[in-house]
């Protein structure tokens, strides 16, 4: 996911490029989240608390729907960057991206 992080970032212009480096510290403060979540459950189950595995799942599962909508968004966002100008393109957000 880094990966495709930088690809759009390189997309961007200088003046642009926070928005995908926001991006990026959304998606590593997640990460941070599920490592956290991860040894929460590993040290309650060392206690003999049984984790709920529905819950585990819907858990990774919300995260990992976030982090693709993120970066979905963001893929948008740079499309819409690219085509400042472009009377012919189809804007993904009906306000634009200009400030």
């Amino acid at each position: 996911m880094d990966k495709h992080i930088q690809e759009l970032q390189d997309q961007l212009r200088a003046e642009h490029k926070n928005v995908a480096k926001y991006t990026q510290h959304v998606l590593e403060a997640l990460n941070k989240l599920t490592e956290e979540h991860r040894r929460i459950v590993s040290s309650d189950a060392l206690a003999g608390v049984k984790p709920d595995g529905c819950e585990e799942h819907a858990f990774y599962k919300t995260i990992n729907d976030v982090k693709f909508t993120l970066v979905n968004e963001l893929r948008k966002t740079v499309d819409d960057f690219n085509h400042l100008g472009d009377k012919h393109h189809m804007r993904n957000y009906p306000d634009g991206v200009k400030e």
